[in-house]
Order: C-alpha cells, then sequence, then structure tokens
C-alpha cells in the first residue's frame, strides 16, 4: 500500500482534534445549562408537531422533514468545515452539525408550514418570514447563549439558504407526488 505522508499528518491531526473535541464536550458541554436547553430543542418541538400534525399526510409530511433534516444537516456540515461558523456546544460529541438545530427546530418549522400553507405564494411568504425570523432571531439568540459562533458568516447569509432550502424540498416533493401517482 502506498505511503501518503501528507495524508497521515492529516489524520494525525484531525484525530487528536476529535479527541480534544470530546474531552472538551464531556468537561464542559455535557449537563450544562446549553446542554439541556438543546436536550429540550430537541424534543419538545416533536411532541408539539405530533400533536398538531395531519395523520392522513402523515408519509409525505414526515418524507418533507427527513428531506430537511439531511440537506440542512449537509449544509451544516459544509458550513463548519468550510470554518463559516462554528457551535461550542452540541447534544452529542459525535458531529460538527447543530443536531437540535438540524434534525428538529428546521424540520417540524418546515413541516409545520409545509402542512399549513399548501398553495406555493402564502409558503413562499411564510418560508420568507421563517428565514429572518431564523436569521435574525434564532442564530443572535444562539450566539448571546454562547452556543453558536459565526466565524466568517454574517446573518443576511442565512437569508436566502432557510428559504431556497424549503423551495427546493417543496419542488422536490411536488415531483415525487406526481411521480408517485402516476404508478
Amino acid at each position: 500500500m502506498k505511503r501518503i505522508p501528507m495524508f497521515e499528518e492529516m489524520y494525525d491531526l484531525q484525530s487528536a482534534a476529535d479527541a480534544t473535541g470530546r474531552e472538551f464536550w464531556f468537561n464542559n458541554v455535557v449537563f450544562s445549562y446549553q446542554w439541556w436547553l438543546l436536550v429540550a430543542v430537541a424534543i419538545i418541538p416533536y411532541i408539539v408537531w405530533w400533536k398538531i400534525v395531519d395523520r392522513r399526510r402523515l408519509f409525505e409530511i414526515t418524507t418533507y422533514g427527513l428531506l430537511v433534516a439531511l440537506l440542512s444537516g449537509l449544509l451544516d456540515a459544509i458550513g463548519v468545515e468550510t470554518d463559516a461558523w462554528d457551535y461550542k456546544y452540541d447534544l452529542i460529541p459525535l458531529l460538527d452539525v447543530f443536531i437540535a438545530y438540524d434534525i428538529a427546530v428546521l424540520p417540524v418549522s418546515y413541516m409545520v408550514i409545509y402542512q399549513y400553507f399548501t398553495k406555493w405564494q402564502p409558503f413562499i411568504i411564510a418560508h420568507i418570514i421563517l428565514a429572518f425570523v431564523f436569521a435574525f432571531g434564532a442564530e443572535p439568540l444562539l450566539m448571546w447563549l454562547d452556543i453558536y459562533q459565526m466565524i466568517q458568516w454574517k446573518h443576511i447569509y442565512s437569508v436566502p439558504g432557510y428559504f431556497f432550502l424549503a423551495i427546493f424540498l417543496r419542488w422536490v416533493m411536488g415531483r415525487l407526488m406526481k411521480k408517485n401517482q402516476s404508478l
């Protein structure tokens, strides 16, 4: 097997950084007030959502939410990896993404809008509002709580991301639903 010294050096550095990150999490994050807040943020949205979800459209709405979680997690990982932003606190020390936000807050918020705003125009308006709420409300709050840290990012950059994520995935869902109906 061919040795690649630069890869080995990079691997060693990454491994040391990962070990340091886990140590930081065990010593400073778990059971902090921020961690407990993230536990609540990961659970409460789903409790509320379960009470209001349209059970007749459960598969469709859940599929949309899973796509949101998948794509937002991917975009979040890209942002962290490119040093656009980072997180000081997270639920688990194994991923560099903001799990509570990517698998609970965003998907549930998007699923609620998807459920209640079935026409394009209201859906778009609702997501424009939500994008600004997340970018200029939730993100500053997370910074104030010392959870989220912008490095090479500004709140206004988040607005198109939040918005186009919803629009693109609704378009994808429309295509999937149409394909499913034609079978």
